[in-house]
């Protein structure tokens, strides 16, 4: 039996919609996961990527794959939803490589793992600053600002002392948006 084309849109935007999901899940469920293996994990004190270092058996390899996955699924998303703005398309799929790179030059890696960190970072708060462009949205607006400033408070002061607080802000301040453009579609067949 032979689909129509439509058939065939519905079913892809279905896909690239849930992909899209997962990609903000998948993460998170790890990031969770991992924090339950290792008992000396203080969110106040630690980064998140203390989770993947290598000598933490019990949390990194969890840990990593998530963010590994939830990279590839968040380039992927952005990629195939045809709600994506091309310029946020762009910032998306390299911070999509950047998490991927977060998970594979985990920790152990020094200054290599520090740089990716902070390029993801700074994707996110360059993507809430186009989204805020493109759809003329202050609130994306207000959030890639306070990004910077809790960002800015934990360089210059370390306040708080561990990263794990900044990065959890930023990356869930960026969910909302990204989920909007992502499972937004065009209504058109083309």
């Amino acid at each position: 039996m032979k689909r129509r084309a439509g058939q065939q849109y519905c079913s892809g935007l279905a896909s690239s919609r849930l992909i899209a999901v997962v990609s903000v899940i998948i993460p998170y469920v790890t990031i969770i996961l991992s924090i339950s293996r290792a008992p000396g994990f203080n969110i106040w004190i630690n980064a998140l990527s203390d989770l993947g270092n290598m000598k933490h058996l019990s949390s990194a390899p969890i840990f990593n794959s998530g963010l590994a996955i939830g990279g590839y699924l968040l380039g992927l998303a952005s990629v195939l939803s045809s709600g994506v703005k091309p310029s946020n398309k762009v910032i998306l799929c390299i911070a999509g490589i950047m998490l991927i790179l977060i998970g594979v030059l985990n920790e152990s890696y020094g200054i290599i793992h520090f740089i990716v960190s902070v390029a993801f970072f700074l994707l996110i708060i360059a993507y809430l600053t186009s989204y805020g462009y493109e759809y003329i949205s202050i609130p994306a607006f207000i959030i890639a600002i306070f990004d910077v400033i809790i960002w800015t408070l934990h360089f210059s002061i370390h306040y708080p002392p561990g990263a794990a607080i900044p990065e959890l802000i930023s990356s869930i301040s960026f969910i909302p948006f990204f989920l909007r453009e992502t499972l937004a579609s065009s209504t058109s067949y083309t």
